[in-house]
């Protein structure tokens, strides 16, 4: 198999990864949240299922946006967005 295959699955594979990163952040997270805003549990589920909505929209529209700004300054920019997201998550 060549590097550039290999390379391209290990890219891919980080996506996933953050994605169920993020699925398990929220759902620590979400024991504090629902104490601290008072939500019931059909709240809650929407919560959840924002997490959902937004990566699909971020799937439906990824290439949009990889089309108009270039793959690589797509990526970096989105890197800093969840480095960003995350910064301040660790600050709260």
């Amino acid at each position: 198999m060549k590097a550039f295959y290999i390379q391209a699955i290990l890219t891919a594979s980080i996506g996933g990864i953050l994605y169920g990163y993020d699925m398990g952040v929220i759902s620590g997270a979400l024991p504090s949240l629902s104490a601290y805003f008072q939500l019931n549990s059909v709240q809650q589920e929407w919560v959840v299922a924002l997490l959902y909505f937004g990566g699909g929209v971020g799937a439906a529209t990824g290439g949009f946006i990889c089309d108009l700004f270039g793959r690589k300054r797509s990526i970096l920019i989105t890197d800093v967005i969840f480095g960003l997201g995350a910064f301040l998550l660790y600050i709260a």
